[in-house]
């Protein structure tokens, strides 16, 4: 009987051993492995929106197993979504380069980078011309009375384009926002060197001092001796003496920037000597009458208050009358260059371009117009062919179509205008005849 109930409970001891080995083999097989704990560490940052800490996880699980077909599939979603994100902040940094805000495009850009480090055309934005930021190779300009970062461009790269290389190079929040009396750094880029920076400021300076007294000569009124009349002379009226236009002074700008109130001149480095003052007349001075007509006095009346738009056909028709008035040419050349000016600033530029161009049949040595000209059409171009790829980019094909066409209009050989008017055209028939063949057979 006793070997009965031990054989009994050895047979119940081995039975309780047997189903613990069991359920513990059943644990250690119910487990993750290595890498589906980091797809699914993966998967929860993911859901978190934490999506470069989710790409850390899928690329560690590759690391043990390759050919996780899951773990691939989750990086691809994750790189496609970071990109896209990266894309975003890059558009946002262009946008604010064309508007001059230097420091929000760079934050863009930086947040480009930390999206998809590889962003190549972000990195070449943060480092304009390919020059380092904290470059040393470099001249130091001090801002005059009429100057501004596009003139500075125009003055030492020969274009008014390369503005913006000076902006971010100088760390400028706004190019627009400058004052007299401002340093700034001019970077030595396009093959230029230091030296060749300081020639060509040399040469600027000479040339201003240049037109600055050609200008002082020309203030000056000939002295005519009045005609003696049969009758007790009287004082001929005296006009009023209209400035002489000075090209050296028109400044071109990316935005309407007027001079700032509260900059005051301050003491210059040796290299830009004080421009002299313009040589009063003196009131007892003789001054030969003007002959006017009342079209000339209402385009002048228009002409002081900056409405340069109604002053030029009233300008005209005084020209018409008297078409030996020079002075009527000089305020013709004067309106239709400073409402060209206004118009490039509201980023107007093909009426700008127009505007300019008229300009210059009054002044033919007006080479200020002619670089205006030029950067109308360069900006114009620039601007609506990215535009016509951010439409493209968001399948707005219509919008895509008019933006290009608009640059092939000027330009049909401008990038790849052509080609990518091609696809979107074709892109947008095909979508168009879809759904006029879902129209006919949803019809009754």
């Amino acid at each position: 009987m006793n070997t009965k109930k031990k054989l009994f409970a050895l047979l119940l001891s081995l039975c309780l051993l047997s189903s613990c080995v069991a359920q513990q083999a059943a644990k250690k097989t119910e487990e993750p492995t290595l890498t589906e704990q980091y797809i699914m560490k993966g998967k929860s940052y993911e859901d978190q929106g934490r999506l470069q800490s989710a790409l850390e996880q899928y690329e560690l699980a590759l690391t043990v197993d390759a050919n996780n077909r899951s773990a691939l599939n989750h990086k691809k979603k994750v790189e496609a979504a970071l990109y896209k994100i990266a894309r975003q902040h890059y558009e946002k940094g262009l946008a604010f380069d064309e508007q001059g805000r230097y420091d929000l495009a760079r934050k863009q850009y930086l947040s480009a980078l930390q999206n998809w480090p590889d962003y190549t055309e972000a990195k070449e934005k943060l480092t304009p011309g390919g020059v380092s930021l904290d470059s040393d190779n470099y001249i130091l300009h001090t801002l005059r009375k009429g100057q501004s970062v596009s003139k500075l461009s125009q003055i030492y790269y020969g274009d008014l384009k390369y503005y913006p290389i000076i902006g971010k190079f100088n760390n400028m929040a706004d190019v627009t926002r400058v004052r007299v009396g401002e340093r700034l750094k001019i970077p030595a880029l396009y093959g230029l060197t230091v030296k060749d920076l300081k020639e060509k400021h040399d040469l600027y300076i000479k040339d201003r001092k240049g037109m600055l007294e050609k200008k002082t000569d020309l203030l000056q009124p000939e002295v005519v001796e009045p005609a003696k009349p049969a009758e007790p002379p009287q004082e001929p009226d005296t006009p009023e003496i209209l400035e002489i236009p000075d090209d050296t002074a028109k400044t071109p700008e990316p935005s309407d920037v007027p001079e700032p109130s509260d900059a005051t001149e301050i003491p210059v480095s040796p290299e830009e000597p004080e421009e002299p003052e313009s040589v009063p007349v003196e009131e007892s001075t003789p001054v030969p009458p003007v002959e006017t007509n009342i079209d000339y006095d209402k385009a002048m009346a228009f002409f002081q208050q900056k409405k340069y738009g109604q002053a030029i056909p009233l300008f005209k028709k005084a020209e018409a009358a008297d078409p030996d008035n020079r002075r009527i040419g000089t305020n013709l050349f004067e309106s239709y260059f400073q409402q060209g000016l206004i118009q490039f600033n509201k980023e107007q530029y093909l009426e700008a371009r127009q505007s300019f161009s008229s300009a210059v049949q009054y002044n033919d040595a007006c080479d200020q117009c002619r670089t205006y000209i030029k950067t109308c059409e360069d900006t114009f171009k620039e601007k609506h062919y990215n535009l016509g790829i951010h439409y493209f980019g968001k399948e707005q094909l219509e919008q895509a179509i008019n933006e290009w066409e608009q640059v092939e209009d000027i330009d049909p050989e401008y990038k790849d205008v052509q080609s990518n008017l091609k696809k979107a055209r074709t892109l947008y028939e095909r979508l168009e005849s879809i759904k006029r063949s879902n129209i006919k057979s949803n019809k009754p």
